[in-house]
C-alpha cells in the first residue's frame, strides 16, 4: 500500500533557499506520481500550485528544465512551455491551443476548451480566477472576424478605457465604438458601460456580445442602480438570440437562465499564477503597521482601502513617514496638478513619494495616469477602493487588504477572492502575496440569480416594466397592472424613463397635475433656468427621486446652490478655490477638492441631467395634455453633462486627455459633436509644435497610440 504524498510538505520544500538537484529530483518525482493518479484528484489545484512555484524558480532547475516542461504539458500550461526543447508529441498539442490569428499567444488548456466551444457557435459563461486569462479568448474571437458586429459590455467607464486600449491593434478590422457621436463601418466593436448599452445602442446590429465581471446582475445593497440597468441590457441582449461569452470570477453556479437560452456554464478554479497569504497582527497602530509593512515590500504593491477617506488615512501616513522617499519620476505631473487643482491637494503630494491614489473621486485622466505610471514601475504604491479591483488590471505582485469592508458592508468571500485575485499577473509573477490585516471571510463560493427569470420579490417594479408581458410571470404581472391601470402618466413614458423608479414617476405626476397652476410658471423654460426654476427643479429631484443623499450633497437647497456654481464659474478649478477659500487644513483642503470632484462627476455630470429629463419628459406630457406649451431641458440638460463644454472634450477625459489641456487646444480641434472627428484632428496634430507642457504632450501622445 502506497503512502499518500503530503503535497503540503512539498510546497514548503519548494519555499527553500537554496533549492539542491536531489530536493528538485524528489519533488519533480512525487509531482508525477499524483498527476494522473486517482487518489490525488482532490489535489488537482496544489499539484498546479507545485507546477507554477516550479515554474517560478526555472533559472535553478538546470538539466530538470525538460521534466518540468512535461509536467507542466501534462496539466495543459502550455503558455509557459520552453518551445525549443519540446518532443513531437508536445509540439503537435503546443500547436493545437495556439488560437488562429494571435500570433505569440498559446492557451492553456481550459481557455482552448472554451475557445473551440465558441467557434462551434455556442455561448458560454465562464467563472474563473482572476489570473486566468479571460480576455484573451475575446481577442481570439474577434480575430476570426466571423461577426460584423461586437459589443463588449464592461462596468465601469474605466474599463471602457482599458478595454478599448487593449483592442486597438485590431482597429484595421474593426472599429471600436464608445460613444453615440461616431459612426458606424462595417465591422464594429462596441465597448460600452450597461448606461451607454440602454441609451444609444441598436441591439439589432449586434451578433455577438461579450459581458465581463457578468455576476453583478447580482442585486446587492452597495450598488443595486448599476444592476438594475445591466439586468435590462442584458435583458435586451438576450431577446436577441445571438451568441455571447459572458464572464467574471468565482461564482459556484448561476440560476435562473432558462435552457433554452442555450449556454454552457463552466466554473474552473483553473490558476496561472500562485497566491500566498500572509496574516498581519496590528499590536498597536494599524497605520503603523502598514508603514512598516509597505516600506519592506520592494516589488509592485496595490493597498485596499474600504474608502477614499481611508484611502487618504494611509496615503497622509505614508506621506509623513520618512520611510518613502521622494521620487523624481512624475515630477512634471505633480507640477501639472498642484496648478490645475490644487497646491496642496493629497495625490500630487502622494505621487512626489512615488505612491499613486486611484478612487472613484478622481477625474478619469488621472486615475489612468495613476494606473499607467503603475504598471510602468514609475511609482510602486497604488492605494485604492474597489473602483480599481473592478477588472482594470495591473502588474501587482503584492496586495494589501488594509480594510475588511467594501464603503460600509463586510467583505464577503467573492469580493475578498476578487481582491486578492489582483496579486500575481500572467508572464511577470508566478507567485503573488496577499497581506491580510483581517482573518479572511468564510470560505463559499455565491449562486448567481438572474432576477430576470426568478422575478422574486426583490426585482424592481422599473425592471419589470422593461419586460415583455409573456416573459413576466403572474406575481410579476399583478405587480406592474396598477401602472397600466393608472391615467395620470402613459406607460409608454413610464418604460423610456427606465432610469427611474415607476412608482416615483407616477408621483410625481400626480403632483404637478394636481397643482398645475402653482408649477407652470417655474416649469416651462426651455433655453436656461432661473435660480428660483432651478431650486424648483432641485426640490422636486431631491423628493422623489434622492434616495440615498451622496457626493457631499445632504439637502435640495445644497444641491441648487452647487450647481448654480457650476453655471456660474464653469472651471474646475475655480470651483476648488472657491470651495476652500477659507481652509488652510490639509485633510479638510483635501476633502472638499474631493468632494467638489465628486460632485462634478456624479451629480452635475450624470444624476442632475438623467433626472432633469425625467422631469422635462413628465412636464411635458402633464402641460400638454392641459392644453399649455411645456417647456424643453434637453439642450440644457446635454450641456450640464458635457460640463457646458463640447461633448467631445469630456469623451477624451475618457480617452486619457484632461478637459484642461483639451481646451488649450481647442482651437486645433474644433469640435463640432462629432468624436471621430476630433479624434483624427487629435492624431494629425503635429504634437511638438503645440503650445503645451513637455507632460501635457506626452498625455496626447500617449493616448493617441491607442486611436
Amino acid at each position: 500500500m502506497s503512502r499518500h504524498i503530503n503535497t503540503t510538505e512539498l510546497i514548503q520544500s519548494l519555499k527553500k533557499e537554496p533549492m539542491e538537484s536531489l530536493d528538485i529530483f524528489k519533488i519533480m518525482k512525487n509531482i508525477a506520481l499524483m498527476i494522473d493518479n486517482p487518489e490525488y484528484v482532490d489535489e488537482k489545484n496544489q499539484i498546479q500550485e507545485l507546477i507554477l512555484r516550479l515554474l517560478d524558480r526555472r533559472d535553478e532547475l538546470g538539466h530538470f528544465e525538460e521534466i518540468l516542461d512535461a509536467l507542466a504539458r501534462q496539466i495543459g500550461l502550455f503558455p509557459y512551455l520552453d518551445t525549443e526543447n519540446l518532443n513531437l508529441a508536445d509540439s503537435i498539442a503546443y500547436e493545437y491551443h495556439r488560437p488562429d490569428g494571435l500570433d505569440g499567444i498559446v492557451f492553456h488548456r481550459v481557455q482552448a476548451e472554451i475557445y473551440h466551444e465558441l467557434l462551434k457557435g455556442k455561448s458560454v459563461i465562464l467563472s474563473a480566477p482572476t489570473s486566468f486569462g479571460k480576455s484573451i479568448i475575446i481577442d481570439a474571437i474577434i480575430v476570426t472576424k466571423k461577426y460584423n458586429n461586437i459589443l463588449i459590455l464592461v462596468p465601469t467607464i474605466a474599463l471602457i478605457d482599458e478595454t478599448r486600449k487593449r483592442l486597438s491593434k485590431y482597429k484595421n478590422m474593426y472599429k471600436i465604438i464608445t460613444h453615440s457621436s461616431q459612426t458606424l463601418k462595417e465591422h464594429n466593436i462596441f465597448v460600452l458601460t450597461q448606461e451607454r448599452v440602454i441609451e444609444f445602442l441598436d441591439i439589432s446590429k449586434i451578433d455577438f456580445f461579450v459581458i465581463d465581471e457578468f455576476y453583478k446582475i447580482q442585486l446587492s445593497e452597495e450598488d443595486d442602480e448599476r444592476c438594475i440597468v445591466l439586468n435590462h441590457a442584458l435583458y435586451k441582449l438576450i431577446k436577441s438570440n445571438v451568441q455571447f461569452y459572458m464572464l467574471g470570477p468565482n461564482i459556484k453556479a448561476i440560476k435562473n437562465i432558462p435552457s433554452e437560452i442555450g449556454f454552457i456554464f463552466l466554473e474552473t478554479n483553473y490558476k496561472t499564477v500562485v497566491t500566498e497569504y500572509h496574516r498581519i497582527h496590528a499590536e498597536g497602530s494599524k497605520l503603523e503597521k502598514i508603514i512598516e509593512l509597505a516600506s519592506s515590500l520592494t516589488e509592485q504593491t496595490l493597498i485596499y482601502c474600504k474608502s477614499p477617506s481611508s484611502v487618504d488615512s494611509v496615503a497622509l501616513e505614508m506621506i509623513g513617514s520618512d520611510l518613502f522617499c521622494k521620487s523624481n519620476n512624475l515630477g512634471d505631473a505633480v507640477s501639472w496638478l498642484k496648478e490645475y487643482y490644487h497646491p496642496i491637494w493629497l495625490l500630487p503630494k502622494a505621487l512626489e513619494k512615488g505612491i499613486g491614489i486611484h478612487h472613484g473621486k478622481n477625474p478619469r485622466a488621472i486615475s489612468q495616469l495613476c494606473v499607467r505610471a503603475f504598471n510602468s514601475n514609475y511609482i510602486k504604491y497604488l492605494i485604492c477602493t474597489s473602483t480599481l479591483i473592478e477588472g482594470v488590471n495591473t502588474s501587482a505582485k503584492n496586495v494589501i487588504i488594509y480594510d475588511n469592508e467594501i464603503g460600509s458592508k463586510e467583505i464577503d468571500y467573492f469580493t475578498f477572492n476578487n481582491i486578492a485575485g489582483r496579486s500575481g499577473r500572467m508572464f511577470q509573477h508566478f507567485i503573488g502575496n496577499v497581506y491580510l490585516f483581517y482573518d479572511p471571510p468564510k470560505e463559499e463560493l455565491p449562486t448567481v440569480d438572474c432576477l430576470l427569470f426568478s422575478q422574486n420579490g426583490e426585482i424592481p417594479e422599473r425592471l419589470l416594466i422593461q419586460m415583455d408581458e409573456k416573459d413576466l410571470n403572474e406575481i410579476s404581472k399583478k405587480r406592474i397592472q396598477k401602472y397600466k391601470e393608472q391615467k395620470v402618466i402613459s406607460m409608454d413614458l413610464l418604460i423610456s424613463n427606465s432610469f427611474t423608479d415607476p412608482a416615483d414617476q407616477v408621483e410625481l405626476a400626480r403632483e404637478l397635475e394636481s397643482n398645475l397652476d402653482n408649477y407652470y410658471p417655474y416649469l416651462n423654460w426651455k433655453t436656461k433656468p432661473s435660480y428660483d426654476q432651478l431650486e424648483l427643479l432641485s426640490t422636486l429631484i431631491w423628493k422623489y427621486f434622492v434616495k440615498n443623499p451622496s457626493s457631499g450633497v445632504k439637502t435640495s437647497k445644497q444641491l441648487t446652490y452647487k450647481i448654480n456654481d457650476l453655471m456660474k464659474y464653469g472651471d474646475v478649478k475655480k470651483l476648488i478655490d472657491k470651495n476652500i477659500a477659507y481652509e488652510d487644513d490639509i485633510i479638510k483642503i483635501n476633502k472638499e477638492i474631493e468632494n467638489t470632484l465628486d460632485f462634478i462627476r456624479l451629480w452635475a455630470m450624470y444624476k442632475y441631467p438623467r433626472l432633469l429629463l425625467v422631469i422635462d419628459s413628465i412636464q411635458k406630457e402633464i402641460f400638454t395634455r392641459a392644453g399649455r406649451e411645456p417647456g424643453n431641458y434637453c439642450n440644457f440638460a446635454a450641456s450640464m453633462e458635457n460640463l457646458f463644454l463640447d461633448p467631445t472634450l469630456i469623451a477624451l477625459d475618457e480617452y486619457g486627455i484632461p478637459i484642461q489641456i483639451s481646451q488649450k487646444i481647442i482651437d486645433k480641434l474644433e469640435p463640432n459633436g462629432s468624436l471621430d472627428d476630433v479624434l483624427q484632428k487629435l492624431k494629425d496634430l503635429e504634437i511638438e509644435k503645440l503650445p503645451l507642457t513637455a507632460f501635457e504632450k506626452n498625455l496626447i501622445q500617449e493616448s493617441i497610440k491607442y486611436l
